[in-house]
């Protein structure tokens, strides 16, 4: 399985609703994006947000990435975050977020 985890901080509160529209539509696109076997979305605090996927192969993943909404939301990302970190990485199973 291929791991990908994104995080994201807002520049500001004025940033949530393109920030929470963008989310919306990417959540829908994944949801039916082939190759998904897990994906959850924590929050810490009003302004940072975490996102966990894991597919069944970086290439399911790379389609994804690569187009539609999720597209939209990348280009985006830049005006309204002022950090966005993300890591990937194999593995055999599905890890979890914890708030430490």
């Amino acid at each position: 399985m291929f791991i990908s985890v994104t995080r994201l901080r807002l520049k500001g509160k004025r940033k949530l609703p393109i920030f929470f529209w963008h989310t919306v539509k990417s959540m829908i696109q994944a949801k039916k994006a082939e190759g998904l076997v897990h994906s959850s979305f924590e929050k810490e605090g009003w302004d940072t947000y975490w996102t966990l996927t894991v597919w069944e192969n970086k290439d399911c993943m790379n389609a994804f990435r690569n187009k539609g909404s999720h597209l939209k939301a990348m280009k985006i990302s830049k005006n309204i975050a002022d950090e966005l970190e993300y890591i990937h990485w194999e593995a055999n199973n599905i890890p979890h977020l914890e708030r430490v």
